[in-house]
């Protein structure tokens, strides 16, 4: 027969993981895990039922969740958000602190017949409060939210000066004195050298660990453990609550924990299991309803009870309320600040139970603080989760979410050392938002040694999808045999319906006429997919700053917002300052492309170049050790494109070999998205194989070989260029004047390719009736059926059957110009019919 109340370590256990079991399963039923284990605390609390002692270990579990919730609120929150709403936080912080600090400590003297010192106490203690509802926030996905960064920021504020406060009276209480400036000076002072030193040390040593002494995820995490409390242990010798030194960890190292990533998940995952339900549940241990049942005393408990929560909730809601408008929250973002705000805890025992020992306050007090507690604690986390479903639904109908295909993720894992580093890449380019599952694919070579090459791969997929649970991600993992990687890569894609692919890179190339190499220049001719080629020299989360060179007319790619808006949250994700390069005259277009892509934090620094030219040497004097640069490329024919840009990557990686280096390609719109609804799906997915890059301007040779082998580029051996050349004229006709389309089958050809040459000024063409300004190529794969390939015949021919067509292709500067006017005559051709 066991004893209550329990001791044994295992029975105590035991009723803990069953309280720790129940209450999400409760929760299921619309009641907030909070709310049941503060009453499963008071229930089975030595003034209830007596299971559990409030014994030290309880006190000590009770403490270290105390301090998580503090820390993960400084983790979590949004650092951009927080600076640009600084003055919010501060507004709303003093309005909380002095509305009930000066109500209360009216109640005090008035209600309750207290001297001076012992009303301003009390009303410190209505003035502090703590974020006991912001897991439930978090959980909701609202911890970047602007009501609740100005909350978490306002948290600060209110309980440093509802601490001051204590201190002060405190103090003078104890040495029968009244008002002390030494103990003000002493604790502000304290603050100012201890927060200083954590926010500029802290970063410093966390990213010198993450760089260099980091060996796996368990020493990280106990790394991040020990910050915290070395913070919080600092701040209390220093006479400073140790709540006050855990936030400041979290802030220090919320830019060196990506959000989303392995580390936070668990991080957070340990603190919501179990740290922070120790908290509720010891604090539910403090509450003593005997006190209210009976006795001389239980009118005055209840007197003051309800005086101090009436007088709490009125004030804080008030708070809210009048600078509600001030800051332009809606009613819900108001109810959302107040129900951050509302719960009582941490400061506010400490304060009633220091003005208990002083003789500043009676055991109704102690009593009425209990259970203004308890009612707090269990109203903040219900409206916050009530309110915070209702803001949460509306920000994921204004936000598009990833089933819309944008936040899709395909890594190209080659290299097992690189794989981790390209997945946490992957993760933050994804977003913690992101629903559909991550893709890793590698591709490995047909042949005899096919089965061992499969298992290497198979193990390096398998160590990045181990590494990706640990950010609770869902991987996709892809294994092909494929001699053509590149095509292998291309097909992925496309299956997957990613909006990226990431690929690795070591700072070479093959050759100078390549960009990296062969197969990440063959996938971007392969594919429309934007892709993120990566460099990486040291971790993203350890990026200070993250410079983005723009080039001339990028911003009028069709994948540019979606790159920004990619670019902006990585940015966010790792904390790391964006600013972008990019030359005068354009400056103000991507700055407007990239406020419209943002989706919240920080809007990105723009600074104007002189020319385009002037990049590297800027970037020689403004780049740090700590910074990384990402460059928007584009793909040849692009309107973007320039021949610079092909060399561009070679020049930056040799001139700064230890800078972590990205080179972006934004997507290119699929063609079908953009065309009239009458075309079957059949002819939008041929169309979608019609790019910029298939454009060829210039053509100049004397031979129709020599011309298809121009139009065709290096997409097909000769010998399909020599049958395109080779067709009798029937096959070879002349749809209108100065355009000609030639058309084969080929074994060569997996899919339909359509090759178009341009020459402004005309070649000369069997059978043609004079100049030739526009050549069409069609190659068509053998097993294609008859009826498609005429209609794919049918459709080139209706791109070019007026002359304004045929002019506005010849005359195009740029491949760009020229595909976009094919497009543009098939929508005004299904529009005029």
């Amino acid at each position: 027969m066991l004893d209550l109340p329990l001791h044994e370590p295992v029975a105590v256990f035991t009723v803990v993981l069953l309280v720790l079991l129940a209450a999400p399963l409760i929760g299921r039923r619309g009641v907030p895990s909070a709310v049941v284990l503060l009453g499963a605390g008071i229930a089975l609390g030595p003034h209830a039922l007596g299971v559990l002692d409030r014994d030290p270990t309880m006190v000590l579990l009770g403490t270290v969740g105390l301090l998580y919730i503090m820390f993960l609120a400084g983790l979590e929150v949004d650092l951009h958000e927080l600076e640009e709403g600084k003055a919010r936080s501060l507004g709303f912080g003093a309005a909380t602190f002095l509305l009930p600090q000066l109500v209360g400590a009216g109640v005090g003297r008035v209600v309750f017949g207290m001297g001076w010192p012992g009303a301003i106490l009390l009303g410190s203690v209505f003035a502090s409060h703590t974020l006991l509802a912001y897991p439930a926030a978090a959980r909701l996905g609202l911890q970047k939210e602007r009501a609740t960064t100005t909350a978490v920021g306002a948290t600060i504020l209110t309980d440093t000066l509802a601490l001051l406060v204590l201190a002060v009276i405190a103090t003078g209480a104890r040495s029968g004195g009244g008002f002390d400036l030494g103990v003000l000076l002493r604790v502000v002072g304290s603050l100012l050298v201890v927060g200083g030193a954590v926010l500029w040390g802290l970063p410093r040593l966390g990213a010198w660990f993450f760089r260099t002494a980091a060996q796996d995820a368990t020493l990280e995490f106990v790394f991040v453990l020990t910050a915290v409390f070395v913070c919080a242990l600092g701040v209390e010798a220093l006479g400073v609550e140790p709540i006050i030194g855990a936030f400041l960890a979290g802030l220090a190292l919320n830019r060196l924990v990506p959000e989303g990533g392995p580390l936070m998940n668990r991080i957070g995952f340990v603190g919501n299991a179990l740290f922070v339900p120790f908290f509720l549940l010891a604090t539910g241990m403090l509450v003593d309803l005997g006190a209210f049942a009976g006795g001389p005393d239980a009118g005055r408990a209840w007197t003051v009870a309800l005086a101090m929560t009436a007088t709490l909730l009125v004030t804080k809601g008030t708070a809210a309320w009048l600078t509600r408008p001030a800051f332009g929250f809606s009613a819900d973002e108001a109810r959302l600040a107040f129900g951050l705000t509302v719960p009582q805890a941490a400061a506010t025992l400490a304060a009633v139970l220091i003005g208990v020992e002083v003789g500043l306050f009676d055991v109704a007090v102690l009593n009425g603080t209990i259970a203004m507690v308890f009612v707090t604690c269990v109203v903040g986390p219900v409206v916050v989760e009530r309110v915070g479903r209702r803001l949460a639904q509306a920000a994921a109908e204004r936000v598009p979410d990833a089933r819309d295909g944008r936040d899709r993720v395909l890594v190209s894992l080659a290299n097992p050392a690189t794989a981790e580093a390209l997945v946490d890449l992957a993760l933050l380019a994804r977003g913690p938002e992101a629903s559909a599952p991550l893709a890793v694919v590698t591709v490995v070579p047909g042949g005899p040694d096919q089965a061992a090459a499969v298992a290497s791969g198979e193990r390096t997929l398998s160590a990045a999808v181990v590494h990706a649970a640990g950010a609770e991600v869902p991987v996709l993992p892809i294994v092909r045999v494929e001699s053509n990687v590149a095509r292998a890569l291309a097909r992925a894609a496309a299956e997957t319906r990613s909006s990226l692919l990431v690929m690795g890179w070591d700072g070479s190339a093959a050759a100078e006429r390549v960009l990296f190499g062969s197969v990440p220049d063959r996938v971007l001719r392969e594919t429309p997919t934007a892709v993120l080629i990566a460099r990486e020299t040291r971790p993203p989360a350890t990026v200070g700053r993250l410079f983005v060179a723009v080039p001339p007319m990028a911003e009028l790619e069709p994948g540019f917002r979606s790159a920004a808006g990619m670019l902006l949250g990585l940015a966010s994700r790792s904390g790391a300052e964006l600013v972008v390069l990019t030359p005068a005259p354009y400056a103000d277009a991507v700055r407007e492309a990239f406020a419209r892509a943002r989706r919240g934090g920080a809007a990105p620094e723009v600074r104007p170049l002189d020319r385009w030219a002037d990049l590297p040497p800027t970037l020689d004097t403004a780049l740090r050790p700590t910074d990384a640069l990402v460059l928007v490329s584009a793909r040849q024919g692009a309107i973007a494109w320039r021949a610079s840009l092909d060399r561009l990557p070679r020049v930056l990686a040799r001139r700064h070999p230890d800078l972590s280096l990205f080179v972006l390609f934004p997507g290119q719109v699929p063609v079908s998205a953009i065309l009239p609804s009458g075309l079957t799906s059949g002819d939008r997915a041929f169309l979608d194989r019609l790019r910029p890059n298939a454009v060829r301007l210039g053509l100049r040779a004397d031979d129709p070989a020599g011309l298809f082998r121009q139009t065709l580029g290096d997409a097909f051996p000769e010998d399909v260029a020599a049958r395109l050349a080779a067709a009798p004229a029937d096959a070879r006709p002349e749809i209108r004047p100065g355009v000609v389309l030639s058309h084969v089958r080929s074994s060569r050809a997996d899919e339909p390719f359509l090759g178009v040459g341009v020459s402004r000024e005309g070649v000369a063409m069997p059978g043609a009736s004079g100049p030739v300004h526009v050549v069409l190529a069609l190659v068509v794969p053998e097993r294609v059926p008859s009826r498609r390939y005429l209609g794919w015949l049918a459709l080139v021919a209706r791109m070019l059957r007026d002359d304004a067509t045929v002019e506005a292709v010849r005359q195009a500067e740029a491949p760009g110009q020229a595909h976009a006017a094919l497009l543009g005559a098939l929508r005004t051709d299904a529009e005029a019919s």
